[in-house]
This record gives C-alpha cells, sequence and structure tokens, in this order.
C-alpha cells in the first residue's frame, strides 16, 4: 500500500496543490485516487491503466487523454451541468507522466451514488443531464487537433467476433450466440443507415451507468468521462437504459427532450442503440478477469430478453424485466 500510495504523492508533485490526504478509491478503465488539499478541496487523481486485458491501446494515449481534458474544461464551462473539472500540471500541461503511466487531475464531484435508479424523479434527473450534455455537444466546436475515438460497427464486430470463439469453444449457449449475433447485424444496419449531422453526432458520455453519475443535491452530474468518445447521441440513451426500469424510460426521454430534440423514430432508434451499446461493452467486459463468473448468464438473459424481442421487431422499451430482477 505505500508503494501505491507512493506513485500518487509522486503524481502529485507536478501540480499546484498541496495533498492533505490520500485515498486509494479502486480501479478499473483507470486507477483512481480521491486527494484533498490542505484548503479542504477535493480532486480525483487517475492513473490511466486498465484491469480490461482487452481494453484498446488508444485509451491511454496522451494526445487522446488530453483531448479529453479538453471537452471536460469545455463542459466545465457550463452552468446548467455540474461536471469534473480538469487542472494542468506545472508546465500546463492536462497529462502528466510518472513511471511511464500517464495521469490526469480532476476535480472530485461530492455526491450520492445509487446501483441502479430507485425512482421517476431520479431517472427524470437524469434525462435532464443527457439532455444538457447533448446541447452542449452539438453546439461545441471541435478543435482541430482533438482525438477522441469513434463508436461505429467496428465495436460491435469485434464483440461479436469474441462471442463466436466463446460459443465455440462450448462457454456460451449456441442458441443464445445465434439470438446476439443476428441482433448485433440488425443494429449494425441500422447505425450504417443513418445520415451522421450535428442533430444526431458528436462527443458522447458513452457510459452514463450509476457508478457514472452522482447525485448532487438531487441533481444528477455525470462524473468519469474516461469512455467518451464520437458517437450517436442515442448511443448515450440506449446504454444509460441498461441500468433505468422500463416503467421509468418514458419520464426519463421526455425529460432529455427539454434540452435537446429527438427524432420522430426514437422509439425504434433507441432499442437498436440499447443493444448496440449492450454489444460494445462487452468488449471491455471480456478483458476483466472475473468476467466468466456472470457473463453467460446475462448474455442468456439479453437473448431471451430485449434481443429476442428487437429481432422479432417487437418494441421492448417501455415492458421486460430489467436484469437487476
Amino acid at each position: 500500500m505505500d508503494q501505491i500510495l507512493g506513485k500518487a504523492a509522486s503524481a502529485l508533485q507536478q501540480y499546484h496543490i498541496q495533498a492533505d490526504s490520500v485515498q486509494l478509491i479502486g480501479q478499473s478503465a483507470n486507477l483512481i485516487y480521491k486527494v484533498t488539499d490542505i484548503h479542504n478541496n477535493s480532486y480525483s487523481l487517475r492513473f490511466h491503466q486498465s484491469n480490461s486485458a482487452t481494453m484498446e491501446d488508444i485509451w491511454t494515449e496522451p494526445n487522446v487523454l488530453a483531448s479529453e481534458m479538453v471537452w471536460l474544461e469545455a463542459l466545465a464551462e457550463k452552468e446548467d451541468l455540474i461536471t469534473p473539472r480538469p487542472y494542468r500540471n506545472t508546465q500546463g500541461h492536462f497529462v502528466s507522466d510518472v513511471d511511464g503511466i500517464s495521469c490526469t487531475l480532476i476535480s472530485w464531484i461530492e455526491g450520492e451514488q445509487k446501483p441502479f435508479i430507485p425512482t421517476v424523479e431520479d431517472a427524470e434527473q437524469v434525462g435532464h443531464m443527457i439532455g444538457r450534455l447533448h446541447k452542449q455537444s452539438a453546439a461545441w466546436n471541435v478543435p482541430a487537433s482533438f482525438t477522441r475515438p469513434s463508436f461505429d460497427r467496428t465495436r460491435i464486430l469485434q464483440a461479436l467476433d469474441k462471442i463466436k470463439t466463446l460459443a465455440a469453444s462450448g462457454t456460451l449457449d449456441p442458441a443464445d450466440t445465434a439470438v446476439l449475433l443476428e441482433a448485433g447485424n440488425k443494429a449494425i444496419l441500422m447505425k450504417d443507415r443513418l445520415e451522421r449531422n450535428k442533430d444526431n453526432w458528436g462527443m458522447i458520455h458513452a457510459d452514463l451507468i450509476p457508478s457514472n453519475f452522482i447525485f448532487n443535491n438531487g441533481e444528477a452530474c455525470p462524473i468519469d468521462f474516461g469512455a467518451c468518445g464520437f458517437g450517436y447521441f442515442l448511443g448515450d440513451l440506449g446504454w444509460a437504459f441498461s441500468y433505468i426500469h422500463p416503467a421509468f424510460r418514458q419520464p426519463m426521454i421526455a425529460a432529455y427532450a427539454k434540452h435537446f430534440p429527438l427524432p420522430e423514430d426514437h422509439i425504434l432508434l433507441l432499442e437498436g442503440f440499447f443493444v448496440a451499446t449492450q454489444l460494445e461493452t462487452m468488449n471491455f467486459w471480456l478483458g476483466l478477469p472475473d468476467v466468466m463468473e456472470w457473463f453467460p448468464d446475462h448474455i442468456s438473459k439479453l437473448a431471451h430478453r430485449e434481443f429476442r424481442h428487437y429481432i422479432n421487431e417487437e418494441s421492448f422499451l417501455f415492458t421486460g424485466t430489467p436484469y437487476w430482477e
């Protein structure tokens, strides 16, 4: 533990703060510390090293990390949305190097985290949050040097290939796999048909699940922008719906629409993005050390619920059983 905290202390020497306490929070896509300075200001110190063996190297490239910070800086200027604020080091850079590992420093947003969204009021707050985020993104002029990955068909195809390999080894049920493959290819066709424009495509958070937003005085606030990139705005909603009870999704959509417009066929599209984002995220999940303890059961639920409805052209967004029930 002393060695781990020593690494954090080495990083903090590169910033204009005097730390009073350093607490190891944990590691997923990043190794995260909570730092409190002598003035009782709190920060999130992130070492960009994942515990997923399949996470692509692009997510830890310094120019890609710096671009994340550039977007956070632009978001922090918006008064109607509380987001982490990035800090530059003593050399004026957003990204610091500690023994060959990139690290960044952002403000710590205090609030309550919930494992899922328990009330319709909370779901509406999440809708307001995502709508405000997309309103900023659509109006933002992306700098010429800005570099972040895009969420296109590639990540779905990668996930489908991994699923086929697991099925061939006997790890996944062949019937469940067939449903996922058909649903994934249908979602790819949906994405391919969409014309990209400022009303539907831009910077998205790409991981708006309950562990990545907090409730500050009742207001939902996004945190952990480590997966952000270019994508369809509906992708943020589609992934968030994985953790929103079907009974709360319509009020959440209505709250979102108060800030950013939805296309006429948004229900059909959102169901497609629910499928697409589930598959895209599997690329990260399949690199986690304990994934096979729960992944086959998760696949079975998807195949017998949302994905089967999707390939049968049966609407599912506002009905059915959420994964935690």
